[in-house]
């Protein structure tokens, strides 16, 4: 029987997911536990492929059910998941623990992934779900039943507004965004299933802090906020699908304090032609330096020639700097980024709230409005951008709402202020610091769960 406390940690597999569930297990193994990791073939690939591995985790992977080229986002991705990975990670839990050494004691689920929470306790494993998304989206998604049963949500899961039911935006609601009512459908059932699973689980812990969620956490004492991850100095990026350009950081050393805007639009996001113009465009007419992070993926084969004239034109001029991917934490805490421009995805929010660097907000679906609201209008340390008739956010927008904000002291003292909020959170005595602290005693006495 095993004395070392051993986690199996499954993320969905996004790097909107998987990264902060690394940084989550690092902490968990400095404080004594084995990871063993497991994503899909696919992600495990494209992370190795990246040179992204973390080399102290038993990094294992499962197929998801889907084929070498088909897209890994959308429906699709869903039921493959919820259909063909349960019974694969139940055979591999049973043959780690069929082995006899450093037996699994918990299983740690993302959000996403609340089945995995059901094979846990049909194994006698104690489970954790980790979510990637802020505290009130977990809490929007953990209301769903209560909203079913009080009529507020049919069952075609669209928003029903009773005179006395409390007002839900949907969009905090995934399921909007899918492109026709059949895929809404599907992907409502799967959101609706894992929230059962999850209720299930011994704790729920989100990537937030106290301070910047109170109103959540004060109604759903049962969502634990264990961030801003990650945790300690930022060290090598794992679990990125895409490798660190190196030269960022030696560029940014050489700009002076509060001078570079960085511009990031996370790893699913795409722009068209006009959208990506608009943005180079604002940038380029702006007065202030730029580190632009574009992903291979992110524009059509047909706009790469315009990214690769714009960026040896700016190269030319000293102007700013284009990369294909960069360590954000890092990026964010340097001194010479005076702002961020970015599509509000919950890990960017909270890398840059972390540092005090105040955002321009670009979303694109999803949970992302929610999170742009949040940052503008609740704790305002951030402009949003607003589309035109066409859909469009021009570059005169983006270049005037730039000049705002970096004029704005209110802003710039709040976003000063959320930091000193979020390094307290995890300093000791923090709220955050004592509940990771509380949560790996209790998850150390899960050890020898398994006979």
């Amino acid at each position: 029987m095993s004395s070392t406390p051993h986690a199996l940690v499954l993320p969905w597999p996004m790097v909107g997911h998987i990264v902060p569930l690394m940084h989550f297990s690092h902490f968990l193994a400095d404080n004594g536990f084995k990871i063993t990791f497991v994503n899909t073939e696919d992600s495990h690939n494209r992370i190795v492929s990246a040179g992204a591995l973390a080399e102290r985790f038993h990094m294992v992977s499962i197929p998801d059910g889907l084929g070498p080229e088909e897209p890994r986002f959308g429906p699709r991705m869903v039921d493959a998941i919820e259909y063909n990975m349960p019974s694969q990670l139940e055979n591999l839990i049973q043959e780690i623990n069929g082995e006899g050494k450093e037996k699994i004691t918990c299983l740690i689920a993302d959000g996403a992934m609340g089945w995995a929470v059901e094979i846990a306790e049909k194994l006698g494993l104690r489970s954790m779900v980790f979510s990637p998304a802020s505290a009130t989206f977990v809490a929007t998604s953990l209301s769903i039943p209560k909203l079913r049963e009080t009529g507020v949500i049919d069952e075609n899961g669209t928003v029903k507004l009773g005179p006395t039911a409390t007002y839900i935006d949907e969009t905090f609601f995934t399921w909007k965004f899918m492109e026709n009512f059949e895929m809404q459908q599907s992907m409502f059932r799967y959101i609706e299933n894992n929230v059962q699973s999850i209720l299930k689980s011994q704790f729920i812990v989100c990537n937030s802090f106290q301070d910047f969620e109170l109103p959540i956490f004060t109604s759903f004492p049962n969502i634990i906020p264990i961030g801003p991850l990650p945790l300690g100095k930022a060290t090598k990026a794992t679990g990125h699908f895409w490798s660190d350009d190196p030269t960022c950081i030696d560029w940014l050393d050489q700009q002076p304090v509060n001078s570079v805007v960085y511009v990031a639009f996370g790893s699913i996001a795409t722009l068209d032609q006009n959208q990506l113009e608009q943005v180079a465009f604002a940038l380029d007419s702006n007065q202030m330096r730029f580190l632009w992070v574009t992903r291979p993926d992110q524009t059509m084969c047909e706009h790469h020639d315009f990214l690769k004239q714009f960026e040896e034109s700016i190269n030319r001029r000293g102007k700013g700097k284009i990369v294909n991917w960069c360590n954000q934490e890092k990026v964010l805490a340097h001194p010479s980024i005076v702002c961020f421009v970015s599509h509000c995805g919950w890990n960017s929010a909270m890398d840059g709230v972390r540092n005090g660097v105040p955002f321009l907000c670009l979303p694109f679906f999803a949970d992302q409005l929610a999170v742009r609201n949040h940052l503008c209008d609740v704790v305002k340390v951030g402009l949003s951008l607003v589309k035109n008739e066409n859909g469009v956010v021009t570059r005169e927008e983006i270049r005037s709402k730039l000049i705002e904000l970096l004029q704005s002291e209110e802003i710039k003292t709040r976003a000063r202020r959320m930091k000193e909020l979020a390094q307290r959170s995890i300093s000791p005595g923090g709220s955050s610091f004592q509940n990771l602290y509380n949560l790996v005693e209790a998850l150390k006495r899960l050890d020898n769960v398994i006979g």
